[in-house]
This record gives C-alpha cells, sequence and structure tokens, in this order.
C-alpha cells in the first residue's frame, strides 16, 4: 500500500478528505480513513527516512535501523532540511528515535529551535524499551517469599525484595 501511495504523491491530504477517496482506499486496503490519511501524511517524508519506514513495515531483515509507522508520521511534520539533518544524526549515531523522542523533535521543530545538536542529544537519550532487566526464575523466587506475597502483583514483589536487599545491605555488619 505504501509504494502505492508513494507513486501517487501529487494527491494532497486537502483534496483526498473533500472527496473521502481516503474512506474508498480505506475500505479497499481493510484499514481506516485515519490510517490511509497517516500513509499519505508519510509520503511528505525525504526518500531516506521513508525507505527506513519501509524496513520496518516490510520487516526486511536486512536492516537494522527501521523507523516505525507512527514515528514516521510524526517526523513528516519536519521541514525537507530538518528531516535531512535527522538522517544525517541517525546515520552517524546508529540511532532511529521513538515515538516520543519523535514528538520532542517536532515540537522543537514547530518552535523553530531544532538543530543538529538537539537532534542529537534527543536520539542519545536511552529510550524507555531500552532499560536493562534482570529475570528470576519464578519457582526459586516462589520458595523463599512468603505464601501470602505469591499472589501480589509483580511491582509489589519486586518493592519487597528491593527492601529486603536493602534491609540486609543495612544490617549485614550485624549478622
Amino acid at each position: 500500500m505504501l509504494s502505492s501511495i508513494r507513486e501517487k504523491k501529487e494527491t494532497s491530504t486537502q483534496s483526498v478528505s473533500k472527496c473521502r477517496s481516503n474512506t474508498t482506499v480505506g475500505k479497499e486496503y481493510n484499514d481506516s480513513r485515519e490510517k490511509v490519511r497517516k500513509y499519505i501524511r508519510l509520503t511528505y517524508l525525504i526518500k531516506e527516512l521513508l525507505d527506513l519506514v519501509d524496513n520496518r513495515i516490510t520487516k526486511d531483515p536486512r536492516y537494522n535501523l527501521t523507523i516505525g509507522f507512527t514515528t514516521g508520521v510524526e517526523l513528516s511534520y519536519l521541514t525537507k532540511d530538518e528531516q535531512k539533518l535527522l538522517y544525517n544524526s541517525i546515520t552517524y549515531l546508529g540511532a532511529t528515535p521513538s515515538y516520543a523522542q519523535a514528538r520532542k523533535i517536532r515540537a522543537l521543530s514547530e518552535k523553530k529551535k531544532l538543530s543538529y545538536d538537539l537532534i542529537e542529544k534527543i536520539l542519545d537519550q536511552m529510550k524507555g524499551n531500552q532499560n536493562e532487566r534482570i529475570y528470576f526464575n519464578k519457582r526459586k523466587i516462589e520458595k523463599v517469599l512468603p505464601k501470602n506475597l505469591i499472589k501480589r502483583d509483580k511491582r509489589y514483589i519486586e518493592n519487597y525484595i528491593v527492601e529486603a536487599i536493602e534491609f540486609y545491605k543495612k544490617y549485614r555488619s550485624v549478622f
């Protein structure tokens, strides 16, 4: 669908909205009118960024740099020059923006404050899904936890374990 929309790039969002052909296309491809509008919005991306969105949509394993669909839509509101700056940062850092980062970048663009340095600063920030996690064997943990804790939610159990470790650190010299 994205490639067919790319070929019909001359269709503006405004004219599509007036005649509601986005509704017709949506029905044809089993998508909502809003989704079609977002696909059309992607045509405002420079080719290099659009290719990164395509890589994500097609899940091509040859490419490790990809941009999600909604992230691409956010980035489509940047000027062409800003998009080129962003693409240069992406290739230099080897990192693509998350949706939240794309929203920050777009907000800076709207305020006319976007710069190469700010883009790099944003892309250097750790994304929410990049926080390192430690996993434990559930059976082993359940063996040592009080029985009334086993039925509690994960966050409560996590806090209990952290408090137990802090208590141990504080009083280990006493034991």
